[in-house]
């Protein structure tokens, strides 16, 4: 009975050290969890935003691609115009002849542009005056508006040009005649090497894949691949015998069917055209970034582990160290979470849209009337409204109306703008763009931008006042001089609300400048 009180210290010590060991063991074993976690989500969220950017780069590639079409045809059909009107008479084909010329010089994609008669010759070009006579009458888009009597323009596969070698991608139109027979061809070629120097910009690593294939599988142009995979037909690739037949852009992992490799694509329809443009990102460079990650990643957890294990040793030994420590911890982590959720507060962006939202712009506002004054600079407002949003919102429902915001904030975003103007969702169905150092005419330009782009996306509303019964905005539109206002902010945003009332009492769908 005399040992029983010098035991006790010990056997609580033993107790302690069971304790210490459970508790080690339970954190390891959470430490593993997590880490087994964090390396699965790691990767998905490595896929998923991969997925996003991939999707992102080939429906932006679509459109500089389209665009660059949507210029030629629109060169061909003004071409067929005045054909039509003036004739192809010998007095008018210098006048032809020298307006060809600047077309050409005027569109960077162009290889030339030629007018043939009905038998193939060349009668007109971009080149100048014909040196030698030609006949393309073997061409196959040639031939083809012989026997389709239609006035569409076409696409043909990859050829080369007789005048100077390159490889050119034919969009051609029928000439007629008045009674409607066939009168000759008008043809634009674009260069394959303007496609090359576009692709050429975006960095997808050492295998990825940038590609202009047509919707029957032939390519038109693939990066990083040589000009003998031209004119390949893929037509028995995923993407053509599933993906495109169930949506025209999207996601995928598949096998490339050029080389063989596994990327992460996305791929996206030319909505005016029969192409379609494909992107993809070489799943083993994806992987091999991952398992780089990773590694740092356990090298640092078993750094954490042998932390926790030297933090019970010294435990051990200094207990009341330790209490003082988790105490200090818990303190932090208190810290840390009053933090978060301050951060959380002073979120920047409206959830909604992906926009800045109202906090955000009232900051930028201050900042950009602070700066004007300084520099004597002129800052513009633009105030943005759907019109008859209300009646929307009764007739189609808020998950329609929301999906509207967003492809409304969506079109405010992708209209040409520089990186320092901010397009933010002012409130409800309200949108505002700060344009700093932009003039009045400067921001006319980007306010009917937005009315064109916005009315483009033809989003149905039965019970709007535009005739084409489709989602439309007024905006209001201000331009602060380099004189600054006692009250600059309230000016600034009062000029233009009165700008976005008047265009709205003045029949919606339209920009007015106070």
């Amino acid at each position: 009975m005399t040992g029983e009180p010098g035991l006790q210290p010990d056997v609580s010590m033993q107790n302690f050290r069971r304790m210490l060991i459970v508790f080690l063991v339970v954190i390891s074993g959470a430490v593993l969890l997590v880490t087994g976690w964090v390396v699965l989500n790691t990767w998905e969220r490595m896929v998923n935003e991969t997925q996003n950017d991939a999707r992102n780069l080939s429906q932006s590639v679509a459109r500089q691609s389209e665009d660059s079409f949507l210029q030629v045809e629109l060169t061909l059909q003004e071409l067929r115009d005045r054909i039509t009107l003036v004739g192809l008479d010998t007095e008018r084909q210098n006048n032809l002849r020298n307006l060809l010329i600047e077309r050409k010089s005027s569109l960077p994609q162009l290889n030339g542009l030629f007018i043939y008669d009905s038998k193939g010759n060349w009668v007109i070009t971009s080149q100048g005056p014909l040196r030698q006579q030609y006949n393309n009458s073997d061409r196959a888009y040639f031939r083809y508006h012989q026997q389709n009597p239609g006035d569409g323009v076409h696409i043909s596969e990859v050829i080369r040009s007789r005048t100077n070698g390159d490889l050119v991608i034919p969009i051609s139109m029928r000439l007629n005649n008045l009674d409607g027979s066939f009168r000759g061809v008008l043809l634009g070629t674009l260069r394959i090497d303007y496609f090359r120097q576009i692709f050429g910009y975006y960095n997808l690593g050492d295998r990825g894949l940038i590609a202009l294939l047509s919707n029957e599988g032939n390519v038109l142009f693939a990066r990083p691949f040589p000009d003998s995979t031209i004119n390949h037909n893929i037509s028995r690739s995923l993407l053509f015998t599933e993906l495109l037949k169930t949506a025209p852009n999207g996601t995928a992992t598949y096998k490339a069917a050029l080389d063989g490799i596994e990327r992460i694509f996305g791929y996206a329809s030319l909505k005016r055209y029969p192409l379609v443009v494909a992107v993809g990102y070489d799943h083993n460079a994806l992987l091999h970034a991952w398992f780089a990650d990773l590694l740092v990643y356990l090298v640092m957890c078993a750094l954490l582990l042998l932390i926790i294990f030297a933090l019970g040793y010294f435990l051990l030994r200094n207990l009341s160290q330790n209490i003082r420590s988790q105490a200090e911890l818990s303190r932090i982590r208190d810290q840390l979470t009053a933090m978060n959720r301050t951060l959380q507060t002073l979120a920047l962006v409206d959830s909604l849209t992906g926009l800045a939202n109202r906090r955000q712009f009232d900051l930028y506002l201050d900042r950009c009337l602070e700066r004007a004054s300084k520099l004597r600079k002129p800052l513009a407002l633009l105030m943005i409204d759907v019109d008859s949003f209300k009646r929307f919102n009764d007739t189609y429902g808020h998950l329609a109306g929301d999906e509207c915001l967003k492809r409304v904030g969506d079109a405010l975003l992708h209209i040409s703008h520089r990186s320092d103007d901010m397009i933010a969702r002012f409130g409800g169905e309200e949108f505002a763009v700060i344009l700093p150092g932009s003039n009045q005419e400067g921001a006319l330009r980007f306010a009917e931008s937005a009315l064109a782009g916005i009315a483009a996306l033809a989003i149905p509303h039965e019970n709007s006042d535009h005739p084409a019964k489709i989602v439309t905005v007024s905006i209001g539109l201000h331009v602060m001089e380099r004189g600054v206002a006692a009250d600059p902010r309230q000016t600034l945003i009062g000029q233009a609300d009165k700008a976005l009332y008047q265009a709205k009492t003045m029949g919606k769908n339209r920009v007015e400048v106070v």
